[in-house]
């Protein structure tokens, strides 16, 4: 068990304030998150992976993994045990929502709740890309983890265009790209500080990645970095590209990401450009 004490020395928890957030809100997008994660995967390894023993290989591999590096209290209340029942796991993930008691559950304390829930996500994410890459192959693996955090990109848009009163791609412009980018980071209590803008250039830093300062405490650098280095800047450059396709103007703005935190860098830095 972690007290409130010291759950709140987690770095997310100033991030929330900077970017105007509470635990009480910041928790549901890390718990929805691991949900809307699991179903991926699910549907993920339908698509791709024809042998259903491998799949099971896999699913089981990788909650074993996660029961064994999550504090006790994850495994408690996700059901999740040394040899897995998955199909338990996969029904308690599809039945949480916002009032569902298992999100309270996580801690005795909503600042301790949402801190596990944020290792949940974090070390299940983990554990997705280091089983689908030990039974599949790095290439299919990727191609796996990539549709996985496409469907994150794509998944809020919608909301994201009422928001910000964006009918279609006429309305796009660069001010429009920084505030969904802004919003993007935002929503997972990251903060977002502009260095650039212009109607040609939107170039921003994330200044803290409590999605990586997490697997780092747990997993340890070297061994977090055995996933982050060979997938995120593919998939998160991906990850923008997808929304520029869905918002119907990757001809004319492109996008790319010449910092990552996981990867050693002292921020992420995010850049978009009108195309020439």
């Amino acid at each position: 068990m972690t007290s409130r004490e010291e759950a709140l020395k987690n770095p997310i928890f100033p991030a929330l304030k900077k970017v105007g957030q509470t635990p009480e809100g910041g928790i549901y997008p890390w718990a929805h998150g691991l949900c809307f994660h699991n179903q991926n995967l699910l549907n993920g390894l339908r698509s791709n992976v024809a042998d259903a023993s491998l799949r099971e290989a896999i699913l089981s591999d990788l909650w074993s993994s996660v029961h064994s590096i999550v504090p006790e209290r994850v495994s408690k209340v996700l059901g999740i045990e040394a040899e897995p029942n998955v199909d338990k796991i996969n029904k308690l993930l599809s039945d949480i929502d916002e009032r569902h008691p298992a999100i309270k559950a996580m801690g005795d304390s909503i600042e301790e709740a949402l801190v596990n829930w944020l290792k949940a996500f974090t070390l299940f994410d983990w554990s997705v890309y280091t089983y689908l890459e030990k039974h599949l192959g790095a290439k299919d693996a990727l191609k796996i983890y990539m549709g996985l955090w496409e469907s994150f990109a794509l998944g809020p848009l919608e909301e994201m265009k009422k928001t910000f009163g964006i009918v279609d791609k006429a309305d796009i412009d660069m001010d429009a790209i920084g505030k969904l980018s802004r919003a993007y980071w935002e929503s997972i209590g990251a903060p977002y500080r502009v260095t650039q803008h212009d109607k040609d250039i939107h170039e921003a830093e994330i200044e803290v990645c409590a999605y990586y300062e997490v697997m780092k405490d747990v997993l340890g650098e070297g061994k977090a970095r055995s996933m982050t280095l060979k997938t995120e800047a593919v998939v998160s450059v991906n990850y923008y590209d997808a929304i520029l396709k869905a918002l119907g103007v990757f001809d004319k703005f492109s996008f790319t990401m010449d910092k990552f935190a996981c990867c050693g860098d002292d921020c992420c830095r995010v850049r978009f450009e009108r195309r020439k």
